[in-house]
């Protein structure tokens, strides 16, 4: 199945370090959403797909809802269409937008750094990040979270969390006040620039001992469970047992893309960020395969 990433925006409400997508004020418009709908089932006839599956992506994507409740229809009409699903930080959300998506079966996948996010994801002094009711700016995002807490609980059960080395000593905690929001499979995933230290490398290793213990008590304990990355490790040893070594590493560039709000076509939102690998005509979908063998 295909996987197709939307940026609807490039712009973000947030300021988070590690981001890769440029903070810049770049919009989808409606006419770009349906042209570029109109040149996927090239894409996907070249990479062997028959079906695919979205994700609205960013940016912080809320900040173009209009390009939002423009697609949906599209989508949900469209039978090759499996799926939709949502990336964003849920600062923006409120019950009208949590509505919308519920009814129309729109997924939600929250990007959330869970107890250290007053530090590394600061609030931009931005009308989005003000409090309804005082207009104030919140006192740091996890208050704004706090808000809209019970927004948050009813809309989704899955979550996003970017490893750095400005979390790391917090996988642990991040995991059980995420359990305590009703988010029990959160997918923490490791952020892959060149942003770690010998030293940073060594903290890591011994938090994931950490939170391993801490997710065997769990089970132990009757509660079903689990955390992105270590699922994923145990899922790969046993898929190779029986079937050997996946085909790919993730879906950028063999069966999956995402569509900028130029209108162009990349394996996936990191290489559009530094215009690398533009998936033109003469781009290869069996690159990844011949060149790297992930």
């Amino acid at each position: 199945m295909f996987t197709l990433e939307v940026s609807v925006t490039e712009k973000c409400n947030l300021g988070c370090p590690y981001c890769y997508v440029a903070n810049r004020p770049t919009w989808m418009t409606k006419e770009v959403f349906d042209q570029g709908m109109k040149d996927l089932p090239n894409l996907m006839k070249r990479s062997g797909d028959r079906e695919y599956h979205v994700s609205f992506f960013g940016g912080e994507p809320l900040l173009n809802w209009d390009l939002i409740t423009h697609a949906v229809p599209y989508l949900k009409s469209d039978k090759k269409c499996k799926g939709i699903n949502i990336i964003t930080n849920l600062t923006m959300i409120d019950a009208d937008k949590a509505k919308y998506l519920n009814e129309n079966g729109v997924g939600v996948s929250w990007s959330f750094d869970g107890m250290s996010s007053n530090e590394t994801r600061p609030l931009l002094p931005l009308l989005e990040n003000t409090n309804p009711e005082t207009g104030d700016l919140f006192d740091g995002i996890l208050s704004m979270y706090e808000y809209k807490k019970d927004i948050i609980k009813d809309l989704t059960n899955g979550c996003k969390v970017m490893i750095w080395p400005g979390n790391t000593k917090d996988m642990t905690e991040n995991f059980q006040f995420l359990l305590d929001w009703g988010i029990e499979h959160p997918d923490f995933s490791i952020v892959r620039d060149d942003v770690w230290t010998v030293e940073d490398i060594k903290q890591f290793r011994h938090e994931c001992e950490r939170l391993t213990d801490f997710w065997i008590e769990k089970l132990k304990s009757g509660q079903a469970c689990s955390v992105g990355f270590l699922r994923l490790a145990i899922l790969d040893v046993l898929y190779g047992l029986v079937k050997g070594k996946r085909p790919f590493g993730c879906f950028a560039g063999t069966n999956g893309g995402v569509l900028m709000s130029s209108g162009e076509f990349y394996p996936c939102a990191r290489f559009a960020s530094k215009k690398i690998m533009k998936m033109d005509e003469q781009y290869n979908f069996k690159y990844y395969q011949d060149m790297f063998n992930p």
